[in-house]
């Protein structure tokens, strides 16, 4: 009798073993190693999140966390923060396709000193753990880019220079915005905290507000976009405090029109130079075939 069991046990065993279950071809690994930072130009990396599942990030190093940023943070079920990793537990609430902004800042001094993510939900393909990996800039990186912004402040001078000799205020000054954002110090330059509008093929890398004292102010966008908006350029905006009011912006400047997975800069001058006081405010967008970007919450502290 034992041995009719056992090769009967064994013919089942047999059975199964030639019928596995089909593996899911799309599954992602699970740990995923990702290196990110160096030469700036490049999109955010896109991490992939699942309602009720965790996805844990781990850094190589530690991080700021009074300063983590997360979109939409009360609508996780678990938000847990340490000196070198986060997890994440998504809530139900969310759906396929919406995209977070994550922004993480590190404590170790080095460059990139922040990094961005943007979390994509996705029921199917949420990924357990990412390993995150800066590349660090070099020494040689960093000389090669003072050297590029010694060169454009002495353009932006001599540019500053003409249009004060000739009372000039339009046309070029726009490019001077976007010259000197980052290379004078004649200039304050404020990082806004933002947050879009969902479903937009337009998004936005940073948004800065940047004054020169009694002369003018202006927010000025780093744009990317996604294959359905290429060719979009800017042709008006609007820009409306939380209590309702409109203030009242110039025709935004644009140097060429967006392309795929490259950067571009918006240009937008306020008409009041004091206009833009602290508080929140929704930012908008539109191109001539009113494709729009929206902020839905700038905030200027």
């Amino acid at each position: 009798m034992f041995p009719v069991l056992a090769l009967t046990w064994g013919v089942l065993l047999s059975s199964g073993a030639e019928r596995p279950g089909p593996a899911p071809a799309s599954s992602p690994p699970p740990v995923r190693r990702l290196e990110v930072g160096g030469e700036g130009g490049v999109p955010p990396p896109e991490i992939r999140i699942a309602p009720g599942r965790a996805t844990t990030l781990f850094f190589d190093a530690r991080i700021r966390t009074e300063e983590v940023l997360l979109e939409g943070r009360e609508r996780f079920q678990r938000v847990g923060l340490s000196e070198d990793h986060l997890a994440l537990v998504p809530s139900n609430t969310f759906r396929q396709g919406e995209r977070l902004r994550l922004e993480v800042r590190f404590l170790d001094g080095a460059a990139p000193e922040q990094l961005v993510f943007w979390l994509v939900v996705d029921p199917t393909r949420g990924e357990p753990q990412v390993e995150v990996f800066r590349r660090v800039r070099t020494a040689e990186s960093y000389r090669r880019e003072v050297e590029d912004l010694r060169a454009r402040l002495a353009q932006a001078r001599s540019e500053l220079e003409r249009l004060q000799s000739t009372g000039g205020t339009s046309g070029s000054l726009e490019e001077l915005v976007v010259m000197l954002r980052q290379s004078s110090k004649s200039l304050h330059i404020q990082s806004l905290e933002f947050t879009f509008t969902q479903g937009s093929e337009l998004y936005s890398k940073a948004i800065h507000h940047v004054t020169l004292r009694s002369r003018w102010s202006a927010l000025v966008l780093d744009l990317y976009v996604q294959s359905e908006g290429v060719g979009w350029v800017a042709s008006g905006g609007s820009l409306t405090r939380a209590s309702g009011q409109v203030l009242e912006l110039k025709p935004p400047w644009q140097a060429t029109p967006l392309r795929a997975e490259e950067t571009q800069n918006v240009v937008l001058l306020l008409a009041d130079e004091a206009a833009l006081t602290p508080g929140r405010y929704m930012l908008k967008l539109w191109d001539a075939r009113g494709r729009t970007l929206t902020v839905d919450r700038l905030v200027v502290k």
